[in-house]
């Protein structure tokens, strides 16, 4: 469905000179920009927020249209549902994904030692022996990497709570937050910008529900999987690949190294069978699961995916990486939307979008 032409800002009349800024607001929006770096961490929990009301929305949004109740209360079961779904995991699975994990620490350096044994009974394993010897110390970065996650969980779970408070105040009151943003705007681009707005928020409600389908799939899919070949603590590596489906394309690949190092520690044909497994599993996430979703969900090119999340990473460390794809999808509709059709005039429909990614 096409949108009528709005612009976003008229054009300045043949003739008139453009506006230049002054001194002063030039320092006024320096200052804005370092104070935006100092707070980056509290900016990117206030969007973890946003993510946490637009997944109650997502989930609430079925039931006001099928059975016609008010979003409140919509929002009110899709937050009782959410809890009962997570206790009842945690219920069920919580004391063996906690035990394996605990055992999976423990048993990836005496993995990793029995990798390298293993490749020394080859003719190549001397090359590669060569290169893993500089890991020579990897069981004690693995040990102070470790403590320093423990060392750090408290503040993580502090801000996890923080986040999930805020996200709730932000589901049940939308509007008032909205209001006060577009208040912000000049009168003439607030009903634009609130269509932008609005595009913004239904990508992400897309990514998120494809998001949480993706890792649910591939999460049961390894762990099963990993069981059935009898690789060790096969729940703690399919909760950790499941999870790690949140950071396309980098998140699977680090997932995969510690099960195929635990897989190697067993035998050959166990390291075999978990590749085989960790490759089957992400073909079927692309190739069926992904088609399947992408009417809900915003395609992201796959290099602009790659490089947003290099780049939040190096600016701004692990929460970067985290936010780095839902950042991306709301960027790449802000630019679709007003650099690309209001400011140059273009057009094109979701379909064309997907052929260009």
């Amino acid at each position: 469905m096409r949108r009528p032409d709005v612009p976003l800002s008229p054009g300045p009349a043949p003739g008139t000179p453009r506006r230049q800024l002054t001194p002063l607001q030039i320092g006024v929006l320096a200052i804005v920009a370092i104070v935006a770096w100092r707070l980056s961490d509290v900016i990117l929990m206030a969007f973890g927020a946003v993510l946490v009301a637009s997944l109650l929305h997502a989930l609430a949004g079925p039931l006001v249209r099928n059975l016609g109740i008010a979003r409140p209360v919509a929002l009110s079961l899709a937050v009782a549902g959410l809890a009962v779904a997570v206790a009842g995991t945690l219920w069920l699975f919580g004391q063996q994904i906690a035990a394996q994990v605990v055992a999976l620490g423990d048993l990836l350096p005496r993995a990793w030692r029995a990798l390298q044994e293993q490749l020394s009974h080859y003719s190549f394993g001397s090359y590669v022996l060569a290169d893993l010897e500089r890991l020579r110390h990897a069981d004690g970065m693995v040990v102070e990497t470790a403590s320093r996650l423990f060392a750090s969980s408290a503040g993580a779970a502090a801000a996890t709570v923080i986040v999930v408070f805020a996200g709730l105040y932000l589901a049940f009151s939308p509007g008032a937050y909205l209001h006060g943003l577009l208040r912000l705007l000049p009168l003439d681009r607030r009903e634009r910008a609130a269509e932008v707005l609005s595009d913004c928020g239904h990508a992400l409600h897309g990514w998120l529900l494809g998001s949480l389908i993706s890792m649910l799939v591939v999460g049961v899919s390894i762990g099963l999987g990993l069981w059935l070949a009898g690789v060790p603590s096969p729940l703690a590596l399919g909760v950790m690949a499941g999870l790690a489906q949140f950071v396309p394309v980098i998140g699977p690949m680090a997932a995969t190294v510690p099960g195929l190092i635990v897989a190697a520690g067993d035998s050959p044909q166990t390291l075999m069978w978990a590749a085989v497994i960790y490759l089957g599993a992400s073909q079927f996430e692309a190739n069926l699961v992904t088609p399947l979703l992408l009417r809900q969900m915003v395609e992201l090119p796959m290099a602009v995916t790659l490089f947003a999340v290099l780049a939040m990473g190096v600016l701004f460390g692990g929460l970067g990486v985290l936010f780095a794809t839902p950042l991306a999808v709301i960027a790449y509709v802000i630019v679709r939307r007003v650099y690309v059709e209001d400011i140059l005039g273009d057009r094109f429909s979701d379909g064309q979008a997907a052929e260009e990614a």
